[in-house]
């Protein structure tokens, strides 16, 4: 157990015998006092003439004893009080005594200096310093709140003497009244027994004798908070108006208090007697005399602000004069200003002006800082002052910094319950970069300060308040890269106290829950902030913490699981199997220990970043199994691993070790002692020669060069598949009137306008969803709508698909059935998006609370396969689609071959029939082969050929559509030419009557084309296709 840090002042009594009094008595780094033993004076500097004098000198020695054992601390003591007197130090000097009389030590409740027994303060330190116990006798105590401010330490009790007594005459008796505020921690606590007890305190009967001199008058309760973190006071108290203002209050405030506040203070006081209350403050417009500088917070205390804004003026000497106009508009501006926006405001003044423009550096105090108020001062300094001064914002409504100058670093600060700031730059682009977020929960700190000063019997009460602020703060910690470093911290003292008090299975149940916390999913993007920082070593340092505390565990045997950490303590086995995730293979030669400790971490990729001994900004690599830590109270030379594989789109394995000590000790994987056997199945097999923490790296098979090529052939054929979608849309839009003459006509063009515009719509969201996937942060939610609407609009496709080859079977098969034009479009509009929607929507709401939605391996916005399978949710329906429209066109063919499709249908009908089948018999397979070549990229991801021609066919969907369902049919090539001739003819005729609106020209002009056929008014529109 490490010592707090700890001073010892001793008292040494030296006898010295010499001729020469300074050949004795010189020696450095010690005051003292001297006089010989006979209690003669000794002029300074005189030699003696006598033979032999004994000189008597007490010398004080200041040791700092930071760091050592209390047992070797206890020795020490104990050893001086049994040394035998005296102590021959030479032949003239000796050691008579020695005497410990301070000890000078930090604890939880702050510093201390104790005398030891017999030893006292005098009176004067007893009152100058600050005694933390009672002053006894009127002349001594045994202890101060710091160190002594005159220097000198603890004396023996027979040479104090009593403090001079006052002049004026002390009366017999004095009675002194103390307030004291008890706070209680009720959580647990049914709210009929608080009642029970406050009726208790209401009744007792007053005074209540404590002891002959104590006795207490009154008990009142005063404040009652809740877990909803609102505090309200009793009857006949209340909240102060400030901290009203500060905390917010949830009852109205009168002119002087409010009876509840929407936050429980971290510090008091708490609730007043009514009667004590003032009102609040109306700040003088006279600047406040005080240059007192605090850490803004939301508390009551004076904060200094140190603010600035730039002028885009030239500058000169001149304007610093304290005269000068401008500097006396601009002070008198900014203090007005300032007064008008914020509630607690003291006082303000300019500074000074400085060059690099103008800058104006000002100082604001006020008793309390809301970033709220402060934005909206500084919009209004840019709105009075701007035009006078060219002052502007360039960066805009940023949610957390608000506005901003070029160049500006503009300062946010934190929640009243945190400390520190939030800090940002604004760019020339309008963008606020280089943000840091350095605010530290209060409650940490707290912890911090406390752990500083831990020992190891208050470890106990320390990990479980430690552990229960972490659960409780959860969403606040994982969210806030300080608060992670600051609980790395906390975690690095918790282990050294470890050194020397065995940990038990509760303490390390607490450590790793507490531990865990900071490896979930949701704290990976603040380690990426900590990692980004090649100069903070929060992550190895977190590791580190682990396994120093694994070194010291009580020598029983036992399990702790938490939810994502497993810690296994157990004897000597050959082979251990740690949730089947990752298996350990000692062999029985090398079993030289007693017991053997494996922690396996679920999720320590959260934390470590993936640089290897190569580079520390290696971006290839990623962690790709468990990592997974071991310690034996011995050696082992030879050891297996095999590790399940998290993401086997992953390939080129690597077996590595952390290596605390890469990179001048920011630490990084190593594969030093560590060789690759074997990768199969989804498994990975590593032989070491030592025990550390282990995992695997892994990165994409294929190599970044290929990749950039895959994707530009991905992204110029999705832009050409676009290009033919839109010429696809122009031409039906051209042609509609004239193609959709009767009903089959009419669904089969529905049937293709609505394939291209679901592809068209799906390509457009698969290019935004893949600038989603490439942002070095990934918008998860931005992330899921996009994979929402690509799943959704390539279902529609498939769908529509199925439409066409339903309608071909319809109107081959079934020659008798006449449905309507209405009914077939309902028909078809709920088959073509709402059975798509269905499927979608319950993919996401299954999906998504588990957050196995979205590819979460590789960042592509798209369905989930390794986890939840939500890739199944396309292919199961789009394959399905595939083999139907397959079975109906074999179906439909053996119709026409047995009996023609003219010879019960319409003639100008069986040119549409016979285009969908062709569209069916070419776009079907073609759409088949495509995504089974996708479902081949996910299942044998590290073959190349299979993604570049998925790339190919993906580009030329849009391409097959076009040429297959709109170029390659005659009617619309007709309708297209006819209608560049009806152009041309209404250019040279003068009649307007020739032409009509409804297209009756050019029928009249492709009269020879028409089929002369028999059928109902409404069918007899001549060209259909």
């Amino acid at each position: 157990m490490a010592s707090p840090k700890t001073v010892w002042y001793l008292v040494l009594l030296v006898f010295c015998s010499s001729l020469e009094k300074q050949d004795c008595l010189e020696t450095p780094n010690v005051t003292s006092e001297e006089s010989p033993t006979d209690g003669s004076q000794v002029p300074s500097r005189e030699k003696r003439e006598v033979t032999t004098t004994i000189y008597e000198k007490v010398g004080e020695v200041e040791f700092d004893v930071y760091n050592i054992p209390l047992e070797i601390i206890h020795y020490l003591k104990s050893h001086v009080k049994s040394v035998t007197y005296p102590i021959l130090i030479s032949s003239v000097l000796n050691v008579t005594d020695i005497n410990i009389t301070t000890e000078c030590s930090s604890d939880p409740s702050g510093f201390r200096c104790r005398c030891e027994d017999q030893y006292s303060w005098s009176c004067d330190q007893c009152s100058s310093n600050v005694s933390c116990d009672e002053i006894v006798d009127g002349k001594t105590c045994g202890c101060l709140n710091d160190y002594p401010s005159d220097g000198k330490f603890c004396q023996p009790i027979t040479n104090l003497t009593a403090c001079p007594s006052p002049t004026t005459t002390a009366e017999p008796s004095t009675t002194y009244g103390e307030i004291l505020e008890i706070e209680l921690d009720m959580t647990d606590i049914s709210a009929t027994l608080i009642d029970v007890l406050r009726a208790s305190v209401s009744g007792l009967t007053y005074p209540v004798l404590i002891s002959n001199v104590l006795s207490v008058t009154e008990v009142n309760f005063t404040t009652a908070c809740y877990p909803n973190n609102t505090c309200r006071c009793e009857d006949q108290y209340g909240w102060s108006c400030d901290q009203c203002l500060s905390y917010g209050s949830c009852d109205n405030i009168n002119d002087d208090s409010c009876g509840c506040i929407k936050a429980i203070p971290s510090y008091g006081p708490f609730c007043q007697p009514i009667t004590n209350l003032t009102a609040c403050t109306t700040p003088s417009p006279t600047p406040a005399t005080t240059t007192t500088t605090t850490t803004p917070s939301s508390t009551t205390s004076k904060n200094t602000l140190n603010l600035q804004f730039t002028m885009d003026i030239k500058f000169e000497p001149i304007f610093n004069d304290v005269n000068n106009a401008m500097f006396k508009d601009i002070d008198q501006t900014i203090v007005d200003i300032y007064k008008r926006n914020m509630r607690g405001f003291i006082s303000a003044k300019l500074n000074r002006l400085k060059s690099g423009s103008v800058i104006a550096d000002f100082t604001v105090i006020t008793t309390i800082v809301d970033n709220v108020e402060i934005a909206k001062a500084k919009a209004d300094i840019v709105s009075t002052l701007g035009e006078r001064y060219n002052i502007k914002f360039i960066c805009l409504n940023d949610a957390i910094f608000g506005n901003g100058q070029v160049n500006e670093k503009v300062v946010v600060y934190c929640k009243p319950d945190e400390v520190g700031e939030k800090t940002a730059i604004c760019q020339g682009n309008g963008l606020f970069s280089n943000r840091v977020d350095n605010c530290v929960l209060k409650e940490f700190l707290n912890l911090f300060s406390l752990s500083q000063a831990l020992v190891g019997t208050g470890l106990p009460d320390f990990l479980e308040r430690l552990r229960n602020s972490t659960f409780n703060l959860l969403d606040r910690i994982v969210a806030s890269p300080a608060t992670i470093s600051t609980i790395v911290n906390i975690l690095k003292n918790v282990a050294n106290v470890s050194r020397s008090t065995p940990i038990n299975k509760p303490l390390m149940k607490n450590f790793l829950e507490t531990a865990g916390v900071l490896t979930s999913k949701g704290a990976k993007a603040s380690w990426d902030v900590l990692n980004t920082n090649l100069n903070k070593t929060e992550s190895s340092a977190f590791l580190g913490t682990v396994e120093t505390i694994s070194n010291f565990l009580t020598d029983d045997f036992f399990d702790i699981e938490t939810p994502s950490i497993f810690l296994n303590k157990t004897t000597v086995n050959n082979l251990f199997n740690l949730n089947s995730s990752v298996l350990i293979d000692i062999p029985a030669s090398e079993a030289s220990f007693n017991s053997i400790t494996i922690i396996t971490f679920d999720s320590l990729d959260n934390v470590l970043p993936a640089r290897n001994s190569s580079s520390p900004n290696n971006t290839v690599n990623t962690i790709n199994g468990k990592v997974v830590l071991v310690k034996v109270n011995g050696t082992v030379k030879n050891v297996t691993f095999r590790f399940d594989v998290l993401n086997k789109t992953l390939a080129n394995p690597q077996c590595v070790f952390w290596n605390f000590n890469l990179f001048d000790g920011l630490g990084g994987w190593d594969d030093k002692g560590c060789e690759l056997q074997s990768e199969k199945n989804g498994t990975v097999t590593c032989h070491c020669n030592h025990l550390t923490s282990f995992s695997i790296l892994m990165s994409p098979s294929i190599p970044a060069v290929l990749r950039v090529a895959l994707e530009f052939i991905t992204y110029i054929g999705v832009g050409i598949s676009m290009g033919c979608l839109v010429v696809c849309l122009i031409i039906e839009m051209l042609v509609w009137n004239a193609v959709t003459g009767n009903n089959t006509s009419y669904m089969r063009h529905v049937s293709i306008v609505n394939i291209a515009v679901s592809l068209l719509i799906a390509d457009i969201w698969f290019i935004i969803g893949a600038a989603i996937s490439e942002n070095e942060k990934k918008d998860l939610p931005a992330c899921s709508t996009a994979t929402f609407f690509i799943h959704f609009f390539y279902l529609a496709l498939f769908f529509w698909m199925l439409v066409s080859g339903l309608l071909l079977l319809y109107r081959t098969v079934m020659v008798f059935s006449h449905m309507s034009k209405p009914a077939m479009l309902a028909f078809s509009f709920s088959l073509g998006y709402g059975a798509p929607l269905i499927i979608a929507v319950i993919t996401i709401a299954v999906t998504a609370p588990g957050k196995q939605y979205i590819r979460d391996n590789d960042g592509v916005c798209w369905l989930n396969w390794t986890e939840s399978k939500a890739l199944l949710a396309f292919v199961i329906p789009a394959l399905t689609i595939v083999v139907i429209n397959l079975l109906i066109l074999i179906v439909v063919l053996f119709k026409m071959l047995r009996r023609g499709v003219g010879d019960v249908t319409q003639p100008d009908e069986r040119n549409a029939l016979v285009v969908i089948a062709r569209c069916l018999a070419i776009l079907t397979p073609f759409f088949g082969t495509t995504w089974g070549l996708g479902v081949g990229t996910m299942t044998t991801p590290n073959n190349l050929g299979i993604h570049i021609v998925f790339a190919i066919f993906n580009s030329l969907q849009g391409l097959f559509i076009l040429v297959f369902g709109t170029l390659l049919d005659k009617k619309i090539r007709e309708a297209l030419t006819g209608r560049s001739q009806v152009s041309s003819n209404r250019t040279r005729t003068t009649s307007a009557a020739t032409s009509s609106s409804s297209g009756l020209g050019f029928f009249r002009i492709r009269r020879r084309n028409v089929f002369n056929v028999s059928a109902a008014p409404t069918s007899s529109t001549t060209g259909a296709s």
